[in-house]
């Protein structure tokens, strides 16, 4: 169980819902209770960091939104070490991009990438960067290579525009409002595979304790074309944890073949597993588009296009040229999204 579980990132859930349940072995409970410490003193070190980040960006007067991490176990968690978490995604309009980037510089944080040709020619929505404690994943899109970018329209500049203030353990911090919070989660589940028990977790704890405009929720999906990933991930949630999804909703979002070819595929190959190797419901869900023949067309090229990095990876260059790095934010800032 403690194995499953954190495979799933949900040690600390687990852990509560065992709290009135006899004969569970100690180890068990130790184990998870570990796991759910560990969340929580992570949660204190990412918080300190976005402190520090918070002020930089506010100095510099960035338009920004902190995005899923400490702000989804502060907001939808009843405590923080409930959520399991990496590192803390940030997200600015995309001419702000070289701005924000100089700012992490500045309090010490190093860019991981080197290839910066590579990132421009992938027109990179994010750059990761390492710091002393901590690991900030710098976004100026949801998607990170254009090619994934071009079957959806979703605009940032938009989100961060309808961004909401909250608290996060004492701090005062922008992010996305309710619908934009669900939408980008449901989202980021869809395009990772949708398979781990915290994504969906996180849309029933949106659904339940945000309480977002469901009809806004579609009314957005639609407008940036991304009403699939978004439709199939929510009604998951509700098959698996029961989340207040009306049917009606689903139906909205995810066409009706596409719908039930979803079901079959999930009842013969559940996405939910005690592994983490890929299955074909976890490429099926990362490929939904708006049919069924845009989406199963998908699942063959993401298949070759790994075949391809697998077999020949880009050559290494590890030049950590500072002029392609200026031509691959001078690229991010020429490429703002027009507003929906």
């Amino acid at each position: 169980l403690p194995e499953a579980a954190a495979i799933h990132r949900v040690s600390g859930v687990v852990l509560r819902g065992l709290e009135d349940v006899d004969r569970v072995p100690e180890d068990v409970r130790t184990t998870l209770a570990q796991d759910r410490s560990a969340s929580a003193l992570r949660h204190l070190l990412v918080v300190g960091a976005l402190s520090e980040i918070t002020r930089a960006f506010d100095e510099r007067a960035l338009d920004w939104v902190a995005m899923k991490g400490p702000v989804v176990a502060e907001l939808l968690y009843r405590d923080a070490g409930d959520r399991t978490y990496a590192d803390l995604d940030v997200l600015v309009v995309p001419d702000q991009f070289p701005a924000a980037m100089e700012a992490l510089e500045n309090l010490g944080y190093v860019p991981a990438i080197k290839d910066w040709a590579l990132a421009e020619r992938m027109l990179a929505g994010q750059v990761n960067m390492t710091g002393p404690t901590v690991q900030i994943d710098l976004h100026w899109a949801l998607h990170y290579s254009d090619q994934d970018r071009r079957p959806f329209h979703i605009a940032p500049g938009d989100m961060v525009r309808r961004s909401r203030h909250v608290d996060v353990a004492g701090l005062d911090v922008p992010t996305f409002d309710p619908a934009d919070t669900l939408l980008s989660l449901a989202f980021h589940a869809a395009r990772s595979g949708g398979h781990r028990l915290l994504w969906l977790k996180d849309l029933e704890r949106s659904v339940t304790v945000d309480r977002p405009d469901l009809d806004e929720v579609v009314r957005r999906a639609q407008r940036s074309r991304c009403g699939p990933p978004i439709g199939v991930m929510l009604a998951r949630a509700a098959a698996v944890l029961g989340a207040d999804v009306p049917d009606d909703v689903v139906r909205a979002l995810v066409p009706r073949s596409l719908g039930l070819a979803n079901r079959l595929l999930e009842r013969a190959v559940p996405p939910v597993q005690l592994h983490d190797r890929d299955t074909v419901t976890r490429w099926f869900t990362r490929s939904a588009r708006a049919s069924v023949a845009s989406t199963t067309s998908d699942v063959p090229r993401r298949a070759m296009h790994r075949l391809v990095r697998t077999t020949r990876p880009p050559r290494p260059n590890e030049t950590d040229d500072l002029t392609e790095k200026a031509r691959y934010l001078d690229a991010v800032s020429r490429s703002a999204t027009p507003v929906a």
